[in-house]
């Protein structure tokens, strides 16, 4: 497994990549713009060039772009849920234009008013938009979540429906994938702590929608208790998972080959030394 963080953009992103070195990234991940607004700066065919040479002479592989916050791609108002999908779309190009991987996004949140079947729905029809809209390799990963404040994708069975929702309307099988995040995993009722809970996680996620879709790993530990729906991170070995849990993650070998993309809480660039220099000692015992 390769080891990166989530890296802020907010010097430029060619000092993204020059942090990403300082702190022994080897994969990464970051937004591609200001999380928190609808709005967002170009990127320039400059920048991007520019970025593309820094990322390729540092070895960062893969790159993920994250969605930002603010859309809600389930959401029943029309006006939301249109912005939500410029905002994905938008994204899309951007990520294309960065030279990433994947693109990674939550799925949204019902509101009050709103059934499952009719958010799973919206959500599958969004991102079905985007791919229609943006002709790309770039492969867009629904990310699992704790279960807050109705937060769609808490379990496995909604990631299925939603994925098979994207392909039978628009045959994307090859551009649509999984982004598990441990801690959310763990606060959804997951068990990662154990062996056996791990064995039967992974069996459950291969049998409803498949190993093979897996690109990406969040290697986040959690506050949280198993299953009480609280995004709640904690430095990797630090928290309810510990560091026998996803170390033992780490060293499975269905897993050996994606990048583990650590989002740890930090007050200074040694907290992300420290959970590095950990993940990579875990890798080093299991031999590989």
């Amino acid at each position: 497994m390769r080891f990166g963080f989530h890296l802020s953009i907010s010097r430029g992103f060619v000092r993204t990549v020059e942090q990403g070195l300082r702190i022994g990234c080897e994969a990464a991940q970051i937004f591609s713009r200001n999380p928190r607004s609808w709005t967002a700066k170009p990127v320039s065919n400059e920048e991007a060039a520019a970025f593309h040479r820094a990322r390729r002479a540092a070895g960062l592989d893969p790159l993920a772009v994250h969605l930002p916050y603010l859309p809600n791609l389930a959401s029943p108002d029309e006006q939301l849920y249109r912005k939500s999908v410029e905002a994905l779309t938008e994204d899309l190009i951007r990520a294309d234009l960065l030279g990433a991987d994947y693109l990674v996004l939550h799925p949204g949140h019902l509101a009050r008013e709103q059934g499952l079947e009719e958010g799973l729905e919206r959500v599958g029809l969004a991102v079905v938009q985007a791919l229609e809209a943006v002709d790309s390799k770039v492969k867009i990963l629904l990310e699992n979540t704790a279960g807050q404040k109705g937060e769609l994708g808490v379990s496995f069975e909604q990631l299925a429906v939603m994925i098979e929702e994207i392909e039978s309307r628009a045959g994307a099988g090859p551009r649509i994938g999984l982004c598990l995040d441990t801690a959310h995993a763990w606060a959804a009722g997951y068990d990662l702590a154990s062996t056996r809970g791990q064995a039967r996680t992974l069996a459950e996620l291969d049998r409803l929608i498949g190993l093979d879709r897996l690109g990406l790993i969040h290697l986040n530990d959690s506050l949280a208790g198993l299953g009480q729906h609280l995004d709640r991170h904690a430095p990797v070995g630090r928290g309810r998972i510990g560091a026998r849990g996803l170390a033992r993650l780490v060293r499975l070998r269905d897993l050996h080959h994606l990048a583990g993309i650590m989002e740890t809480p930090r007050q200074t660039e040694a907290d992300d030394l420290a959970n590095m220099a950990r993940v990579k000692r875990w890798r080093r015992a299991g031999g590989y």
